[in-house]
Formats: structure tokens, C-alpha cells, sequence
């Protein structure tokens, strides 16, 4: 719990992200083996992930506020692949709901998701996501006309 702390104090200061848009910085890291090796910290994890995603960054330009919520959804998924998967889908199905986040990064969670996924899925795991792989908006450019893509395969497996 202390190195959660330690992360996000350093992670708060406004400054932390300015010119970190390349790789993935070392307190981030140490939030995915917090999230790895911690189940009982998936929680604490999670809404430390979304206050950092939420969080205005208007000291940098729009771009690099993309490239850094980017890095925060990676943090998400690898939270989702640790098994905190409904709250997860849950909460970028809301912000999708809610146009709280840029269509183009619920688009970057959902293949993100396609790709360390697989059937069989679970009826909690369907019920959250499937109204986000059905939005035209977001998935329109992740699907092909032959629909062999991970998007239309999963529809196909809901059967809905």
C-alpha cells in the first residue's frame, strides 16, 4: 500500500508527465506488479487509474494528453487481464455513455481488449462489453468487410 501511495503522490505532481509520452514511466510499471501480484489492491489500483485518467492535463498539448491516457488505458487493460474485468468495462462503457473520453481512445480500449481476449467469455463479461464493440462510431474502423476482425467475431459469438 506504501509504494501505491509513493506512486501517486510523484504521479500527481503536474509536472510528472511533461515529455513522458515515449515509454512507459517507472511508477506506472510498479502500478502494473502492484495490480500483478496484489489481487486484494485491484480496487485501490482502479481508482487510482481513473483519477489519473480523468485528470485535466492542460499544460500539454492535445496530443500528448491522447498518448498519456493511452498509457493510463494500458494500465487497464493489464488490470482487466489481472481479473479486475467488469469494473473495468464498466467504466469505459460509461465513458463511452457518457462522452466523458475521445471516441479514438474507447476505440484503442477495445482492440486492446479483442487482443488479450478469447472465448469463451463470461455472461457478466458480454453484458458490459458488447454495447461498446456495437458502437458504430467506435468500432467502425476496427472491423473488415469480411468481418474475419476480433470485433465481429465476438458479436458473432454473443449471437446477438
Amino acid at each position: 500500500m506504501g509504494v501505491l501511495k509513493y506512486c501517486k503522490h510523484v504521479t500527481m505532481n503536474e509536472s510528472y508527465f511533461k515529455g513522458v509520452t515515449d515509454t512507459v514511466p517507472l511508477h506506472l510499471v510498479m502500478i502494473d506488479e502492484i495490480a500483478t501480484n496484489h489481487p486484494l489492491h485491484h480496487d485501490t489500483v482502479f481508482k487510482f487509474l481513473k483519477m489519473l485518467f480523468e485528470r485535466s492535463h492542460e499544460h500539454l498539448q492535445e496530443l500528448e494528453q491522447i498518448e498519456i491516457r493511452k498509457m493510463i488505458i494500458d494500465r487497464m487493460v493489464h488490470l482487466l487481464c489481472s481479473g479486475h474485468v467488469v469494473p473495468v468495462i464498466q467504466y469505459m462503457r460509461y465513458c463511452l455513455d457518457n462522452e466523458t473520453a475521445d471516441k479514438s481512445l474507447i476505440r484503442y480500449f477495445t482492440a486492446e481488449v479483442m487482443e488479450y481476449t478469447s472465448s469463451p467469455y463470461s455472461e457478466e463479461f458480454i453484458t458490459e462489453f458488447l454495447p461498446i464493440a456495437k458502437n458504430k462510431d467506435v468500432t467502425s474502423s476496427l472491423r473488415n468487410i469480411n468481418e474475419s476482425d476480433s470485433i465481429s467475431q465476438f458479436i458473432e459469438y454473443c449471437g446477438r
